[in-house]
């Protein structure tokens, strides 16, 4: 049986943990290890955590803002020490949850061949997170560059309503259920790809057809719509996102 590690477990990675072990996956998370970034090192028992695992799912955030450009490193130090780790166990496949956000906005369709032109200071974190794992000796990985992440507990049209913030009408959903990341990591196990895959749900209504639907369906006020926006559609050309993401949006 493949034995998988998940290090981070917030909101995506503690569910993918559960959902993963409840479909039969042999799974640890790193907090029964004790495995914390403290210091500026890692602590616990992380060399045991990495022992004889198949696949390692790394949900660590950037820990950089996503609403700025300013310079920042965020949580790439640690990125860098882990891959000094990786780098003993050569038969390990790595997916580390990127973000569409490095290849910021304009309009076109976006597969991943597309260039990168990260603007904020996450992204731009994100993209030396990638080019990091790249440069490495580590020769199985992928860049699972998620579309902005939903689920049942989860949604952003309450943050949109209690901020009020102007949403751009014309611009287009790129969205994934988690429960659908699940499914996509599922099939990579038995579809192993090269380079990085987008996750993204294979639908793409405008923001206002979007959130007026989910504002009804959840008997919510409408947020604030600001005409215009870009419109771009985030696709995978590697992946059968039509297929694995039956959760929708």
């Amino acid at each position: 049986m493949i034995k998988i590690g998940i290090l981070g477990e917030g909101w995506l990675g503690s569910y993918l943990l559960q959902r993963l072990q409840e479909n039969g996956f042999d799974v640890r998370g790193a907090k029964s290890f004790g495995c914390y970034f403290r210091n500026n090192r890692w602590e616990g028992e992380l060399p045991e955590f990495l022992e004889g695992l198949s696949y390692l799912i790394i949900t660590i955030p950037s820990g950089a803002s996503r609403n700025t450009n300013d310079a920042m490193d965020g949580n790439l130090p640690l990125f860098k020490q882990l891959i000094g780790h990786l780098n003993k166990n050569p038969n390990l496949t790595v997916f580390y949850t990127s973000s569409i956000s490095v290849y910021g906005k304009a309009v076109r369709v976006i597969d991943e061949n597309t260039e990168l032109d990260p603007k904020t200071s996450s992204a731009k974190v994100i993209t030396r997170i990638e080019e990091e794992f790249e440069n490495s000796p580590i020769q199985r990985f992928n860049a699972l560059r998620l579309g902005g992440l939903i689920g049942e507990d989860r949604h952003p049209i309450y943050s949109l309503l209690s901020t009020q913030k102007g949403i751009a009408s014309e611009e287009l959903i790129n969205f994934i259920d988690r429960e659908d990341i699940v499914q996509c990591i599922q099939w990579l196990f038995d579809h192993p790809q090269e380079g990085p895959l987008n996750l993204v749900a294979p639908f793409h209504p405008t923001k206002k057809e979007y959130y007026t639907r989910i504002a009804g369906e959840r008997n919510l006020s409408l947020p604030i719509f600001n005409e215009g926006g870009i419109a771009s559609e985030v696709v995978s050309i590697k992946l059968p996102l039509k297929q694995l993401c039956s959760k929708g949006i």
